[in-house]
This record gives structure tokens, C-alpha cells and sequence, in this order.
């Protein structure tokens, strides 16, 4: 309960955060921070669903598997590549946008069907690590660049550390890992200066 409470607080206060700032940005970064801002709700509503939905009921199971899978496999990737796109200067529209979730969607399902789940959380788990550690390094100040650095390797464990590592890690290390993840990756974003960011 404790790790779900945190990650909860930690996602609806960089939603509001980061959806407050884009009010304030150019139009290429204030997509980014909205698409950021929405990706984190994902994720707070499957924090509060794993708080609410207690019951045993198959409807309810099903529906927190849904707000599971929406946080991991839309949420959590639609953030980072809301952040690569920031720092790589990237303009997409909201039909971009739409398409990129849409994409995600059916590449979560695709490999589902395919009973590769497991091997697909894993590799996207890397991936989104890797892809933080190169937006870590085209970011702009060195808080920034350490915030996201340190977010890169607690997302990994906090999404894969039963595949990386020999003892298993407490259900509430992970979230909390993941909770520590999104507020350093969300004041990183924030520390971002929308008007060194071209549009298109």
C-alpha cells in the first residue's frame, strides 16, 4: 500500500506539474509536457486502482490488469519518448502522437498474442533505460542531466529487477524506485528551457 500511495502522490504531482508549465511553452514543448503530463496519469490511475480495486471479483482483476498494462506498456513508454522528443528538438503533432500510442497498443498486444509478454517487458524496460541515458545527454544543465541519468537505471528495476537480479526485490522497493523515477524524470523536463526548442 505504502509503495502504490507514493507512486500515486509521485505521478499526479508531476501530471499537474508538468501540465501547469506547458501552458507556458512554445507549441513544440508544450505537446511534449502534455503528452508527459497525460502518460503519468496512466500511471496514477493504475496506482489508485491497485489501492481501490481490492477485490476479488473477476471484473474488477480484469480491469486493474487493464490500468496495469495501460501505465507499463503505454504510460511509462509515451513518457520517455515525450522526453526524447524534447531533447532532441522533435515536433510531433497530436495525431503524431495519437498514432505513437496507437502503435504502442498494438506492439503490447502483437507480442502478447505471441507469448513473448515476459521477453517484451524486458526489452522495453532496456530500451526506455537506454533511450533516458541518451536523453540524459542531450539535455541542458547538469541537474537535468543527473535527474534523468539516475531515473534511467530505477525504472529498469522497478519494471524488470525479478529478470536482472538473483534476489528478489520487495513489491515496494520497485514501486518506490519507480515513484523516485518519474518526480527526477519530471523536474528534469521541467527544467528544460522551451525556447532553445525549435517548432516546426
Amino acid at each position: 500500500m505504502l509503495g502504490n500511495s507514493l507512486l500515486l502522490l509521485a505521478a499526479l504531482a508531476g501530471a499537474v506539474l508538468l501540465f501547469r508549465h506547458s501552458d507556458a511553452a512554445a507549441e513544440a514543448p508544450k505537446s511534449q509536457l502534455q503528452v508527459a503530463s497525460l502518460s503519468l496519469i496512466f500511471l496514477a490511475l493504475a496506482a489508485m486502482g491497485r489501492l481501490l480495486l481490492v477485490s476479488v471479483d473477476q471484473d474488477i482483476v480484469t480491469l486493474q490488469r487493464l490500468l496495469d498494462n495501460l501505465a507499463l506498456y503505454a504510460g511509462l513508454p509515451l513518457l520517455v519518448t515525450a522526453a526524447l522528443a524534447m531533447a532532441m528538438g522533435w515536433y510531433w503533432s497530436k495525431a503524431g502522437w495519437g498514432r505513437w500510442l496507437l502503435a504502442l497498443f498494438a506492439l503490447f498486444e502483437l507480442c502478447r498474442r505471441m507469448g513473448l509478454g515476459e521477453d517484451y517487458t524486458l526489452w522495453l524496460s532496456v530500451v526506455m533505460a537506454v533511450v533516458l541515458l541518451v536523453v540524459a545527454w542531450r539535455q541542458q544543465g547538469t541537474l537535468s542531466r543527473l535527474a534523468t541519468a539516475i531515473a534511467a537505471p530505477l525504472l529498469l528495476l522497478s519494471i524488470s529487477a525479478p529478470a536482472l537480479m538473483v534476489a528478489e526485490l520487495a513489491d515496494t522497493a520497485r514501486l518506490l524506485a519507480q515513484a523516485i523515477a518519474i518526480l527526477l524524470l519530471s523536474h528534469a523536463l521541467l527544467q528544460q528551457n522551451p525556447r532553445t526548442l525549435p517548432t516546426q
